[in-house]
């Protein structure tokens, strides 16, 4: 009802006020703006709800658009994002269906969706994980972006079942926010075979921190969940922050529309 209220007091004031008619070319007149406006600074002193749905309405809209533009760049990079060969990933490459996670190790929320990601890397075995290595938290912790390098380091030497253990025993630790260390991360990798007085630090997630960037990205976890074929704005889903139910639900909904 409140909605429409305010309309219809202005469409009354306007036909009512014999005083104050329209100019001839159709313009309000001085008088009719003046009371048009305080009936409206009145109305919305007594219905302050107004605005505070119109700010959330306009939110919704931006936040909108921001998506829209996001998925634009999301398929002007699709290459990068699905098939770039320094990328680790688990699932078959030549997947109908990807998950690409931007991640930091030592990043709560990662930590916290780390498990649920696993979880549907068992059950979704035709399904491919991207996982792109971005620790944000490398100018604050230095373990981030030593356990960034390493990840990508184990990748490229050993191939995807080993990334696996080590990025899943990372994670296992329950490490984060500046609890995980060099050791921590050292002693990982020697557990699954790897002679870490071979490793370099080598800052090989950069291209990683570029695109984070070009999708307007804030922070980590942000997940994209997109097609390999015939990628549009309708099948890509990105997912802001920890939301494993709307990660599951773009997984699930993408293969059906895939089969």
């Amino acid at each position: 009802m409140k909605k429409i209220l305010l309309p219809i007091m202005l469409g009354a004031l306007l036909t009512g006020c014999n005083e104050t008619t329209a100019n001839s070319n159709g313009d309000f007149t001085a008088q009719q703006k003046a009371k048009i406006e305080q009936i409206a600074s009145q109305y919305i002193i007594n219905h302050p709800d107004v605005l505070v749905k119109a700010s959330q309405t306009l939110q919704q809209q931006q936040m909108q658009a921001q998506q829209v533009d996001a998925k634009k760049v999301v398929i002007a990079n699709a290459a990068q994002l699905i098939n770039d060969k320094t990328t680790p990933f688990i699932g078959p490459k030549d997947a109908k269906v990807n998950v690409i996670e931007f991640f930091d190790y030592q990043c709560m929320y990662c930590s916290k969706i780390a498990d649920t990601v696993k979880q549907l890397e068992a059950k979704n075995p035709d399904v491919k994980f991207i996982f792109k290595e971005t620790p944000i938290f490398a100018s604050r912790w230095e373990a981030s972006k030593y356990a960034a390098d390493m990840g990508n380091w184990i990748y490229q030497q050993k191939g995807s079942a080993t990334y696996a253990k080590y990025h899943n025993a990372v994670f296992a630790t329950g490490k984060d926010e500046g609890k995980l260390t060099k050791k921590d991360i050292n002693t990982i990798a020697t557990s699954i075979g790897i002679d870490v007085s071979k490793f370099n630090v080598n800052n090989t997630f950069m291209n990683n921190f570029e695109l984070f960037s070009k999708l307007g990205f804030q922070g980590t976890p942000a997940l994209i969940v997109m097609p390999t074929n015939n990628i549009t704005t309708d099948n890509i889903t990105i997912i802001n922050g920890y939301n494993p139910e709307a990660l599951k639900k773009a997984i699930s909904d993408l293969q059906a529309s895939t089969k």
